[in-house]
């Protein structure tokens, strides 16, 4: 079994910026039975669910104002039709609704952190979009989890905490805003006790709303740490601008 990752992916300009979790990124290294990377993004929310299943997803550009390089910057790996069947016909033995989609490319959440752990673009890349319900993405998670015994990387791509109103008004390498420390430091036990049903409760965390004043960030840690189950490792932790915990974590059996 290739074990499911979460993957904060934070700004855009983490693929450009010389900070501990660009150099994290790039360090990461894929098992060499990958066959192809299953990515769940907060940058992708749809119901029902969709799965790309075209041979060559586009680079979609979702952001604006991190300069003309990184919004001309192009992910060119193939996508992975073969398996994207494989997903969908698992998410029909769930009982969960999924549709193929044929057109739509990958979002930043996905790409960006694609860039930097596989630069070469040589392993098959394809998204599932993220349900709209926690409860929805533990399910998601408990369906794909037979695929990461068949070669495929799940990754959640996420972030911990996702706060940009202090995001905006924080420097990249501040030191983590009181109560965006506060938050992770009460989510960490939960994660490491490996039981993503306590994960539920996250919105009685503290400042949850200041940190997560959507869920679709929080999300791919759910699908994740479901597909997974098990021990959990974090195999980094470092801030951006002081509000964006850029956790990195491993699930395994």
């Amino acid at each position: 079994m290739i074990a499911p990752l979460f993957i904060s992916h934070g700004a855009p300009d983490v693929l450009v910026t010389p900070s501990a979790a660009h150099k994290a990124l790039s360090g990461l290294v894929l098992p060499d039975r990958v066959r192809a990377v299953l990515m769940v993004s907060a940058h992708w929310e749809a119901e029902p669910v969709r799965v790309q299943t075209m041979d060559r997803p586009a680079t979609i550009h979702d952001f604006r104002g991190f300069g003309t390089d990184l919004e001309r910057a192009v992910y060119p790996a193939p996508g992975a039709p073969d398996i994207a069947e494989l997903v969908l016909s698992a998410l029909a033995d769930a009982g969960i609704p999924a549709v193929a989609e044929p057109v739509r490319g990958r979002d930043h959440g996905a790409w960006i952190p694609m860039a930097l752990v596989r630069p070469e673009a040589d392993i098959p890349v394809f998204q599932v979009s993220l349900p709209d319900s926690d409860a929805a993405a533990l399910a998601l998670g408990r369906a794909l989890a037979p695929l990461a015994g068949q070669g495929v990387q799940i990754i959640g791509s996420g972030s911990l905490t996702h706060s940009l109103r202090l995001a905006f008004s924080l420097g990249e390498y501040d030191p983590p805003h009181p109560a965006a420390l506060a938050f992770r430091d009460a989510l960490v036990p939960l994660i490491e006790s490996g039981d993503a049903e306590a994960l539920l409760d996250w919105p009685s965390a503290p400042h949850a709303a200041l940190n997560h004043p959507t869920p679709e960030h929080f999300r791919p840690l759910l699908v994740a740490m479901a597909a997974g189950g098990g021990r959990a490792d974090c195999l980094h932790q470092s801030w951006s601008r002081g509000s964006l915990a850029m956790d990195i974590w491993r699930f395994a059996a």
